[in-house]
């Protein structure tokens, strides 16, 4: 009977060493998908993120540029009613003199 108990306690460590086997094999495909996925995961976000970035990048040049032109025609603008305003000397020498010598 001692014999028959060795062979069963043989054959169990045997199947230990396959099931050990097995979780080890199990293990290292769940590590290589988990690679593969994570490689892909950051190639997409890369991608996503490059995009984004384009985008703004563009929308800011984009609104950068129409505020400078903006800016350009304002001042143009503005130059153009200084030089066109029409002066009365005559008003402002006389409102010089009341506020100065009203004394």
């Amino acid at each position: 009977m001692a014999e028959k108990d060795v062979n069963v306690i043989n054959h169990l460590l045997d199947i230990e060493h396959q099931a050990n086997g097995m979780i080890t094999e199990a293990q290292a495909e769940a590590d290589k998908r988990l690679n593969a996925f994570r490689t892909r995961a950051e190639a997409d976000y890369k991608k996503q993120y490059e995009e984004i970035i384009a985008g703004l990048e563009s929308d800011y040049k984009t609104r950068t540029e129409e505020i400078a032109r903006n800016r350009t025609e304002a001042v143009k603008q503005y130059k153009a009613d200084v030089v066109n305003t029409v002066q009365n000397k005559e008003a402002f020498n006389k409102r010089l003199e009341t506020l100065l010598f009203s004394n």
